[in-house]
């Protein structure tokens, strides 16, 4: 688990812990390890989540799929990255979605319970990981109102330009590269994968935009 310290100090849940104490959190909070393959999945829909899930490596997706089988990818995650915390402080009974490795990823599980629970080590550091994890509930319905407003746009070119010029925001710059690619930016946005490219093409005849697979370059 040392080697990974590096990734542990980025996370959330561990800021303003020093690495004693992220390692002596990890011991507390009863967590375990696990590997996972690309296309295995980490939390089916349906099942219950206690658990949240820490990305030490890897990108996972978390997806829904309609009765049809048509997907949509709700958020994608990355190394440091928390997911599941939403539906593990829910204690849902059936989880509304999907949680699938998009790559080969390495995840520690955490019982959420081990998080806001007493702790009978009377641990120093524990009030600072439950404000964290505080922190990241508010931060995550940040992104859902964010990806709501996206996709609450009427046409394609709307979601496209919502979409783009979050991500312009985000890396402070005209000039950014986007975590997915056309099939999966279509799943994020709800939207035809062929009728994006389409406009995705009218808009840079139209000098809105430049692109290069996933670079973006935005003009207007």
């Amino acid at each position: 688990m040392r080697k990974y310290f590096r990734i542990l100090k980025k996370t959330k849940l561990f800021e303003g812990l020093a690495e004693k104490e992220i390692e002596a959190a990890l011991n507390c909070l009863g967590k375990k390890t696990v590997k996972f393959k690309k296309g295995d999945i980490i939390i089916d829909a349906g099942e219950p989540v206690k658990d949240i899930a820490l990305l030490l490596n890897g990108s996972v997706q978390i997806l829904q799929e309609d009765i049809e089988g048509n997907r949509a990818i709700i958020a994608q995650f990355y190394p440091s990255e928390i997911f599941a915390e939403a539906l593990a402080c829910a204690q849902a009974r059936k989880s509304p979605v999907t949680a699938a490795a998009a790559t080969d990823c390495e995840i520690i599980f955490i019982p959420f319970s081990k998080i806001t629970g007493f702790c009978s080590e009377s641990c120093r550091f524990h009030s600072k990981i439950i404000s964290n994890m505080l922190k990241i509930l508010a931060q995550k319905n940040i992104f859902l109102n964010a990806k709501i407003e996206h996709l609450s746009k009427r046409t394609i070119r709307e979601k496209l330009i919502s979409y783009l010029n979050e991500q312009s925001r985000k890396a402070g710059n005209k000039k950014f590269d986007i975590p997915f690619d056309r099939s999966e930016l279509a799943d994020f946005l709800f939207i035809d994968r062929s009728a994006m490219s389409r406009e995705l093409c009218k808009m840079r005849d139209d000098c809105i935009i430049e692109f290069d697979k996933n670079r973006f370059i935005l003009k207007k």
